[in-house]
């Protein structure tokens, strides 16, 4: 499991591989700045790197500096993976940190967290369509999809119920589509219009342009033709429109028996005709496991699908279901519905599952390269983004209570994407400003100066003007 210190961290903690980087080692408070007097060391290596004997003394490899209470030191790493930095006051013991690197084309992506698979009370949820996107944004997402079984409109509604005002994340369109006569799901994402509306409202231009494509099925069973023929009809009219994906959802779901047989799975994964598999969805662990399996096997068949991970959720606290706990990374070149898209299609993803037992205990599925990159991420990035965002969330629910005005709300909408420029070094680490460092050491130097020196209750007096506190 990818290490996280609570006290320290690299800014920044992404960097390219082969560039040559300053990195910082910044403190949690002032209490752990570094002093320009003592001398530091640190030791860099990498986590694939070959270590005969792990008991080898660390030789320091990268030369450091201290400034404005931060410990600075120059590396260039050599291959994409994730770093160990341990640093140490000469002759003290080591403290470790991580830091990661990636090529450039991983590193030009920014990594995004967010859920495909979202329901309403406007089909059968619990939540109120706004306030569940304020919930989204209180637990960390970058990007969400609304997606009520048979109605596209409500997640119009949740765009243009945030119209007025600036949000630092993206709201998508989707809909679940439930072709009738079948029990296939089909979760779409993006487009302009609805695919649910055809069979709803325009019911025999449907069945027509449904019995054409059925016309044309051929190697498929006749018990399967007319389901497989609506499921190619979605799929093919989803792709009609730009930025407009489908995701093939919850096979194992359970009804009385399983959502789709398993001949029907492999007909619908032979055909390729998704964009992605929802291999975790909203289900309990065994059927999870089974979608996991599922995919592993249509993959070594050839049947090579990107991985989503969402929570299907239909209530939205915490630990209520999977809502929070199960979502996918997206690295995409922008946190934009275009951008989003492109990359699920062409497999920028990694599916996330955090266990019940809470977020050390979170598994990753997808390409290996970006589970090992996404480990890191939640521990050093996506965990501490959560932290910075939650306020936004809660804000986005006292605007829909109007509590507070539109301007009010958009001021937070930076807050996620400069932290992301920081932790990628797109923008410089922020160091205490003079006023800040003259006001710790103002208070520093009473601290030493004044005393007394005290240990719990033990309490030791000097002579006026000798007195020596505990540092």
């Amino acid at each position: 499991m990818p290490f996280h210190h609570p006290l320290y961290a690299c800014f920044p903690g992404v960097v390219k591989v082969g560039q040559e980087t300053r990195v910082a080692i910044v403190p949690e408070g002032s209490s752990r700045f570094f002093r320009e007097e003592d001398e530091y060391e640190i030791w860099v290596g990498g986590m694939w790197d070959d270590m005969v004997d792990y008991h080898d003394p660390l030789i320091p490899n990268a030369p450091c500096e201290v400034k404005d209470g931060y410990l600075w030191f120059t590396f260039t790493c050599p291959e994409e993976m994730e770093y160990s930095v341990r640093f140490r006051k000469k002759d003290g013991a080591y403290v470790k940190i991580p830091l990661y690197a990636v090529e450039e084309d991983l590193f030009e992506r920014r990594p995004l967290k967010g859920d495909l698979h979202v329901h309403s009370y406007y089909s059968d949820g619990k939540d109120d369509v706004l306030m569940t996107a304020a919930a989204y944004r209180e637990m960390g997402f970058d990007f969400y999809t609304l997606t009520d079984h048979n109605r596209y409109y409500t997640s119009e509604m949740v765009q243009e119920g945030y119209k007025d005002v600036r949000l630092g994340m993206t709201l998508l369109r989707g809909e679940e589509i439930h072709t009738p006569g079948t029990a296939v799901h089909i979760v779409r994402i993006g487009g302009k219009k609805s695919i649910c509306d055809r069979y709803i409202n325009d019911r025999e231009n449907y069945e027509r342009e449904v019995a054409e494509v059925e016309a044309a099925v051929t190697g498929v069973p006749e018990q399967y033709k007319h389901r497989f023929a609506m499921a190619k009809w979605a799929c093919r009219e989803a792709h009609k429109e730009e930025d407009s994906i489908v995701i093939f959802p919850h096979p194992f779901w359970r009804a009385n028996i399983y959502n789709v047989s398993r001949e029907l799975c492999d007909l619908l994964f032979d055909a390729k005709m998704f964009d992605a598999f929802e291999v975790m969805g909203g289900g309990p662990d065994g059927e999870n496991n089974l979608q996991l399996s599922l995919w592993q096997e249509q993959c070594i068949k050839g049947n090579i699908i990107p991985v989503v991970s969402s929570s299907d959720s239909h209530i939205h606290a915490f630990m209520q279901g999977q809502f929070g706990r199960t979502f996918t990374v997206v690295f995409a070149k922008s946190n934009t519905q275009k951008d989003i898209l492109d990359a699920i299609k062409n497999g920028w993803t990694a599916a996330a599952e955090i266990s019940a037992a809470g977020s050390e205990n979170i598994r990753f599925y997808g390409r290996h390269r970006f589970v090992m990159f996404a480990q890191y991420l939640f521990h050093n990035y996506f965990e501490i983004m959560r932290h910075m965002v939650a306020g936004e969330g809660e804000l986005m629910r006292a605007w829909l209570r109007e509590e507070i005005d539109g301007e009010t709300l958009s001021r937070l909408a930076d807050v996620s994407t400069n932290f992301y420029k920081r932790f990628y070094g797109l923008m410089p680490a922020v160091t205490p400003s003079d006023s800040r460092k003259a006001f710790y050491e103002k208070w520093r130097d009473y601290h030493v100066t004044k005393g007394p020196k005290t240990n719990g209750t033990s309490l030791e007096f000097y002579p006026s003007g000798k007195n020596k506190a505990n540092r």
